[in-house]
């Protein structure tokens, strides 16, 4: 009985010995932890400016380098937020004119010497790549909203009567 425990004691201690030589394991372990999403108010899932304000603009108005329509005003509302979302950054995407790309869009209508200007109320160029980032209390069910204004503009000048169009697109990004 002596020997069975002194050989059970042998093979033990060889699994011991051969287990403390085995190579170590590193586990790496992440993770990415993102703002949950705010809602697009309903009203501003699709968006129709008018920038004639109901009437026709006229292009004798638009003859003379550097005139514009009058500022059509705007908003873009994010509601619903959870909680823990602190920041809402908005980034504008479209053809850009050549002309001024900062704030500006061509016009893809019939006009022709015509740009569409996209501004912040607060003068901030949102041409094509720009962004604005709001600042949200991060409470739940929290609200943002974005003020804009948008134009009718010409570089040159000589504006010929025809149709005024730019496609504009935002995306929505969370901290």
């Amino acid at each position: 009985m002596n020997n069975k425990l002194k050989l059970s004691t042998v093979f033990i201690s060889a699994l011991l010995s051969h287990a403390a030589l085995a190579d170590p394991v590193t586990l790496n372990i992440t993770g990415n932890i993102v703002a949950s999403p705010c809602e697009i108010s309903s009203d501003s899932v699709t968006k129709t400016i008018d920038l004639g304000g109901g009437s026709p603009i006229q292009a004798s108005t638009l003859q003379t380098a550097g005139s514009a329509t009058p500022w059509v005003t705007f908003t873009i509302g994010l509601v619903n937020c959870p909680a823990g979302t602190t920041k809402a950054t908005i980034q504008f995407h479209g053809t850009p004119d050549t002309d001024n790309p900062a704030d500006m869009y061509k016009n893809s209508g019939t006009a022709g010497n015509i740009a569409v200007q996209l501004q912040g109320t607060g003068g901030d160029q949102f041409g094509d790549g720009k962004s604005f980032t709001g600042i949200l209390p991060g409470t739940s069910g929290a609200t943002y909203t974005y003020n804009l204004r948008a134009r009718a503009y010409t570089q040159n000048g000589g504006v010929t009567p025809g149709t005024i169009s730019a496609v504009v697109t935002v995306t929505f990004t969370y901290q």
